[in-house]
């Protein structure tokens, strides 16, 4: 039976492609600032409608676009409750509002020949990344292309050039991320055996807590080693 309904997992997943810097720490943060109010399953999991989702996107977009801080969109989130669209997200020539997009309008893979116009990226550093196994190519009719849910780690990985990180350096995080998938499936899978809808949903919900929590983990450990790394700054 299909959910109507996301997980945080998800909602972060779908999102990522437009807003690369979302996590579920983020979506976390909206909720505990009182900003989104998504409902909870019988085990006290988050449960995302679409218009859960559609809200966690406009707050995305009035801070990327128009940089308000929380306290104005809480104030516009309050307006458009009352049925009044932000101006912000007011088409500028015929006053209809915006529909807000969850996802982009092809969701298929991208030629990768298409990834200097689309994603203002060279062919030579997704190859790259690809080299270290970062993302995956795939073959498509036309030649090599880049998988939707890589885009986010495309921009990521852009961005990190400015510090000097190349791809190279970033193959830790991948061989991490690898073994923190295993040691996920070593603990989760037997108890989630049998491969009904509802081990599935259960499966997916358990993952995003566990997901959630351990990203938790790992922003601590990080901000201690960094915290000693330079102390002798301080």
């Amino acid at each position: 039976m299909s959910r109507d309904y996301m997980t945080i997992g998800e909602v972060v997943q779908r999102l990522q492609g437009a807003y690369p810097d979302l996590s579920i720490s983020k979506v976390r943060f909206l909720e505990e600032e009182g900003l989104i109010a998504p409902e909870r399953t019988a085990g006290g999991y988050r449960k995302f409608a679409q218009s859960d989702v559609a809200r966690v996107e406009m707050i995305l977009r009035l801070q990327r676009d128009h940089f308000l801080p929380l306290a104005i969109i809480r104030d516009k989130l309050a307006d458009f409750d009352r049925g009044k669209v932000p101006v912000e997200l007011e088409r500028s020539t015929s006053g209809v509002a915006e529909t807000l997009p969850l996802v982009a309008e092809d969701d298929g893979p991208m030629p990768l020949d298409d990834a200097p116009a689309a994603l203002g990226i060279p062919v030579s550093f997704v190859r790259e990344l690809a080299e270290f196994g970062l993302l995956k190519l795939v073959s498509g009719e036309s030649g090599p292309e880049i998988e939707r849910a890589d885009v986010a780690i495309l921009h990521a990985a852009w961005d990190l050039r400015r510090f000097g990180i190349e791809p190279r350096h970033l193959r830790i995080y991948e061989t991490f991320a690898e073994r923190e998938a295993a040691l996920f499936s070593q603990i989760l899978m037997p108890a989630f055996r049998h491969k009904t809808s509802e081990t599935k949903q259960r499966l997916a919900e358990t993952l995003s807590e566990l997901s959630n929590l351990t990203d938790d983990l790992k922003s601590r450990l990080l901000r201690r080693a960094v915290r000693r790394a330079f102390e002798d700054l301080g």
